[in-house]
């Protein structure tokens, strides 16, 4: 099938590694797909095949591409139910993991089931689980699962509502070929509800997740902690967060393979005014009940003007920790993201804004979201803490009632350089944006205008590196998806 290529020639200096090669970028050719009522996923390389996901009204696709992205199969997924939702894919060099749930006899059932590199189901699917249906819950979300890095090891868990001063919490770890390895029934001891927001899962099999009270309408948490689970299920442990009378935002953590550390990153506050007034950075030693290091480094005055608030008290307020890099040295990179979301209404009658092609509030919806995603914030600190040198990638993308799907980046981290990819709003068509940052902080920057050639709109949000000069990205035009790689 004839594939759509498109090479860009940027002459962007990509550091080492990158050292003047140009970029390629290469386009599959579109398929017919409604957002509304379809679902996508990157699934990633398996064999010699790159694998994407997409559901429509007509079923459940995998589609396998060459590395220039002309579609070699498609596979239809027939064993699926008529009806299921949260599918992910685990892919490794041999085979592909499907998860998904499906609502049978007021039941939702996990299933998951094994595919070969050629995307052909091995043996049958297999119930993971299955809990009752809560018909007046507005939460569809069961299950969560979580892969290790190395795509060994797959946990699905459920985390139950708060009830009798518990949470309980439901764990199946299992491997590659769906054995199971360990299943868990911890629970938290809580008098508040909590947010568990985000999940790891080592090498070896130990579940991380981190949490901080709900306080719906708070930036900053006066608690957090890192809940810790064995990979047999059977030891489940609780670590503080030492936060001495700080206020924290979301946690961001990131597992250390090597030496089971677990390392953490977010911003915090002094008081309960919600100003952000600097970074925190931990070491959490395997097995421990208590951080090796935990540091809280204040932003500098230097740092507070460069930025491009008025207000530099109030400067780096709106910002989320989206990733920690930790280097050789024991230093760290913290990548942030200014975000917001407003809600507003309107009277019928009054102008509600802009609402684009891809719209999920309503036409006649007089409440609407407007997402803001801002700069992105790259900080880097040595292993005492002390900031070596900062870089602002400055962006303004503003949109309403689309879930932000167009905003935000994608990221590929090559080892010696972190290559940012986003959409730039400020010209009367978007324009693709490229800032890369290398490792001693310098920033080049370059923009492509692939929708010139009229292919579409990027969802940079949703792109997966796949390897380590390559990301893949999906483009969607109006009622056709196709798929971007990107290779440097």
């Amino acid at each position: 099938m004839k594939t759509c290529i498109y090479k860009a020639l940027l002459g962007l200096l990509l550091f080492i590694g990158f050292q003047a090669k140009a970029q390629d970028i290469f386009y599959s050719k579109a398929q017919k797909f409604t957002l509304q009522n379809g679902d996508l996923n990157i699934v990633g390389w398996c064999g010699d095949r790159l694998y994407t996901y997409r559901s429509s009204k007509e079923g459940y696709f995998l589609d396998a591409y060459n590395d220039s992205m002309r579609l070699l199969a498609t596979i239809a997924l027939d064993f699926f139910p008529k009806k299921i939702f949260e599918t992910q894919f685990y892919a490794t060099s041999e085979s592909i993991v499907v998860l998904y749930q499906a609502i049978q006899h007021n039941e939702v059932v996990q299933y998951a089931a094994r595919l070969d590199d050629k995307a052909r189901i091995v043996g049958k699917p297999k119930a993971l689980d299955s809990v009752k249906v809560a018909w007046f819950s507005s939460d569809k979300e069961y299950y969560n699962s979580v892969g290790s890095a190395d795509r060994s090891k797959i946990m699905i868990y459920s985390i139950g509502r708060r009830k009798n001063k518990r949470i309980n919490i439901n764990t199946i770890l299992f491997d590659k070929d769906l054995n199971v390895l360990g299943k868990g029934a911890p629970y938290i001891e809580t008098n508040d509800d909590v947010n568990i927001e985000q999940s790891l899962l080592s090498n070896d099999g130990m579940l991380y997740l981190s949490g901080s009270p709900d306080h719906e309408y708070k930036q900053f948490a006066d608690n957090a902690w890192i809940f810790r689970l064995s990979p047999s299920g059977q030891q489940f442990d609780v670590v503080p967060v030492p936060l001495t009378g700080s206020y924290v935002s979301t946690l961001y953590m990131k597992v250390n393979d090597q030496t089971k550390e677990i390392y953490l990153g977010a911003y915090y506050s002094d008081d309960k005014s919600d100003n952000n007034e600097g970074v925190i950075y931990g070491v959490l030693p395997p097995i421990a009940l208590e951080f090796s290091t935990f540091k809280k480094i204040p932003f500098d005055e230097d740092l507070r003007n460069v930025s491009d608030e008025r207000n530099k008290k109030r400067a780096f307020n709106n910002y989320e920790v989206r990733k920690i890099i930790v280097k050789n040295d024991g230093g760290f990179i913290l990548v942030g993201e200014n975000y917001t979301i407003a809600v507003r209404s309107y009277n019928y009658g009054m102008g509600a804004g802009y609402y684009n092609y891809y719209n999920t509030g309503g036409y006649n919806n007089t409440t609407v979201r407007e997402y803001h995603y801002g700069d992105i914030m790259v900080l880097s600190y040595d292993k005492d803490g002390n900031r070596k040198w900062h870089s602002f990638i400055r962006k303004d993308q503003n949109s309403t009632d689309d879930g932000g799907m167009f905003s935000s980046y994608a990221l590929l981290n090559s080892g010696a350089s972190l290559v940012f990819m986003y959409n730039d709003y400020s010209l009367s068509k978007s324009v693709l944006s490229i800032a890369a940052v290398d490792i001693d902080g310098n920033l080049q920057m370059k923009k492509v205008n692939p929708s010139g050639i009229g292919l579409g709109d990027w969802v940079t949000r949703t792109g997966k590196q796949t390897d380590m000069k390559e990301i893949i990205i999906p483009v969607l035009k109006k009622d056709n998806l196709s798929f971007a790689r990107v290779a440097f």
